[in-house]
């Protein structure tokens, strides 16, 4: 049993360090360690202010010269619309300069919970087995890459989940350690992605309060336990609100639009008759068929993912289990949670509403797949299939989605790589623009107070560069334009525009 147990231990340790090394191949091979999309740039920004010790940031003057995508400038304060459970933890890599290492480790971790979540259900080979198909999956493979919210909001939900079951085992000589741990881990969730937390973390709050019907001796101190670190965790949430916009029940997301929150109506979402539950059923029955070609990285058949017909199976075949339906309903809240919202689910990264349901699919699948190869002609085609699909998923959706990736919205380090290569310091920089993403190639490396050695602006015009070179009194001043990567001193410059 020893040496079983330390191989099963070698096994997850390798497939945890595999998990981390695609994880920052992604990040720097494909999106080159910086943000692309406008959630990652205020992701970083907010780090960056938590970073320095501080809740919010003071907004600069001229704020527009220095614009953040989906940061919000509010009675001289400026601030994420996203809840600061990411930021909070992204703020651990830019203390050392390397953020993209974040997510990079939570991609590790979370296969980690995997293989544990999976083990305590149904053994250690389902778990094993769960483990590698998260390794390779297209859609963990790519998020694991970015400066997305997403795979710490999957790791902490997938501990959640393995906590929560273990705290409430009557023999469990841990219990309340595993109670602390399942509030506080919960409490995260809902602090980092707070629909996907309510979609996952439902039929939990569920099971616990049928726990609590039927054995409120035993149940009810364990589920207290459980809301006293969720409710810390949470009050962080509160605490920032309230020093972003003076009230700590405001949503933020509706301070930067006015429609961005969830529900049906006219006053939601950009279509002209709002949100509608036809646009919620369209939305899904769009969004889930290519969520089953992402998870795994599995064909489609005659229009229906093959990996939905395994999980037909895992359900299905025999011998069948309460378990394996449980397993199904938070992936099942969790669509259901987000039909509540007007944004489509799919995306330049794929489908990744939903990727915080894919470990209870995973070990789904895993068991399916164990099922099947009880009966040898069914092992031997596994055998054979396997790999095949394995390779199927590598060579197409992976790589597709490789080559989507890199340099989305044209942003690239080239321009950072130049302006590197001149060599200044002490500079006030003016990026020429055309398109926010001009900008945004160079803005992301900027302090949220405007103190580092290269300080970048978008070029307003001469009055209004003038009056922000006012508050840059020691810098030297230069003029980049990212469409032809040329960089000038504001002698040269003034020297063109008289010419």
């Amino acid at each position: 049993m020893g040496a079983y147990m330390k191989l099963n231990t070698s096994r997850i340790a390798i497939l945890c360090l595999a998990s981390f090394l695609l994880a920052v191949t992604i990040a720097w091979g494909v999106f080159e360690a910086m943000p692309h999309l406008e959630d990652e740039f205020a992701n970083l920004y907010q780090a960056k202010v938590f970073a320095s010790g501080r809740f919010i940031a003071q907004a600069p003057d001229h704020s527009k010269s220095f614009f953040v995508p989906f940061t919000i400038d509010m009675g001289g304060r400026r601030f994420s619309k996203y809840p600061p459970g990411y930021s909070l933890a992204l703020a651990s890599g830019v203390w050392i300069g390397q953020p993209w290492l974040v997510n990079a480790l939570a991609a590790a971790l979370g296969i980690l919970g995997v293989y544990l979540l999976g083990r305590d259900l149904f053994g250690a080979k389902t778990g094993l087995l769960a483990a590698v198909l998260g390794v390779i999956s297209p859609m963990y493979v790519i998020l694991s890459g970015t400066l997305l919210s997403h795979p710490i909001t999957l790791t902490a939900l997938v501990f959640f989940a393995w906590a929560f079951l273990r705290a409430r085992r009557p023999e469990e000589p841990r219990a309340v350690a595993y109670s602390v741990a399942a509030g506080a881990l919960l409490g995260w969730a809902v602090i980092t992605r707070p629909l996907t937390a309510l979609g996952i973390g439902l039929p939990f709050a569920l099971l616990g309060l049928s726990d609590v019907i039927r054995a409120p001796r035993g149940a009810l101190p364990r589920y207290a336990l459980m809301l006293i670190p969720f409710g810390l965790v949470l009050s962080i949430l509160f605490l920032y609100n309230h020093a972003a916009s003076g009230s700590a029940w405001n949503n933020l997301y509706t301070l930067y639009w006015e429609y961005d929150t969830i529900g049906f109506g006219p006053h939601l979402g950009t279509a002209g008759d709002g949100h509608t539950m036809g646009d919620a059923l369209n939305n899904t029955s769009i969004s889930l068929p290519r969520f089953g070609v992402v998870l795994l990285g599995w064909p489609s058949l005659a229009g229906v993912p093959l990996v939905g017909l395994v999980l037909v199976l895992a359900l299905s075949w025999p011998p069948r289990s309460r378990t394996e339906w449980a397993l199904l309903l938070p992936p099942l809240a969790l669509i259901a949670a987000y039909m509540l919202y007007w944004t489509t689910i799919t995306g330049i990264y794929g489908t990744r509403y939903y990727s915080e349901a894919m470990p209870f699919l995973w070990i789904l699948v895993a068991r399916a797949l164990l099922k099947m190869e009880k009966r040898a002609w069914l092992r031997r085609t596994i055998m054979v299939a396997l790999p095949l699909l394995i390779a199927w998923g590598i060579l197409l959706p992976t790589i597709a989605r490789i080559l989507d990736g890199r340099g989305v919205y044209g942003l690239t380090r080239q321009d950072r790589d130049a302006i590197t290569a001149a060599d200044i310091h002490q500079a006030l920089i003016f990026v020429s623009t055309i398109d926010w993403t001009d900008y945004a190639s160079l803005s992301w490396l900027n302090e949220p107070d405007l103190s580092g050695d290269l300080v970048f602006a978008k070029d307003m015009g001469v009055i209004i560069n003038a009056e922000i070179m006012v508050g840059f009194p020691d810098r030297t001043v230069y003029y980049y334009d990212p469409r032809t990567g040329s960089l000038s001193t504001m002698a040269e410059e003034e020297s063109t525009a008289f010419r």
